[in-house]
């Protein structure tokens, strides 16, 4: 069983955020899914967690490039001025339809990015990523 509690999907495309979050339903991966359709949105929520409730934290975010207002970049920038308690326990996955390699070599550079996936999500995928997670549990 995965000690998955809770993922944030973040994407500004609402049939993306509905087929991702579907795909996660069907896997099991995990019962909370939390949709954004923008980035600062989420950080909003990720800064009231962390004044109000650190435990709220997703284990897990899916994170979109592309986005107006505050794109995947902008996010991970904001995202790394949190605690390292807090870093250490969130991880970010970049799902994005970008294929291009410097897309992919920066977002190695962000140590909270743990990978590089092409949307959509798939039930293979997740179940890899399910059997990583239960090794290091």
């Amino acid at each position: 069983m995965t000690p998955i509690r809770s993922v944030f999907l973040i994407d500004d495309d609402p049939i993306v955020n509905m087929i991702n979050k579907k795909i996660i339903s069907i896997s099991n991966f995990t019962p909370n899914v939390v949709t954004y359709l923008g980035a600062r949105k989420a950080l909003d929520d990720l800064n009231n967690y962390l004044d109000t409730d650190p435990d709220k934290f997703p284990e897990i975010i899916f994170l979109d490039i592309n986005m107006p207002d505050m794109d995947g970049w902008e996010f991970l920038d904001a995202f790394g001025k949190f605690p390292d308690t807090i870093l250490e326990k969130c991880k970010i996955y970049m799902l994005t339809s970008s294929i291009d390699s410097n897309d992919i070599e920066r977002a190695k550079s962000y140590p909270t990015v743990k990978d590089f996936i092409s949307k959509p999500l798939s039930v293979a995928w997740l179940e890899i990523l399910t059997s990583r997670i239960n090794t290091i549990f």
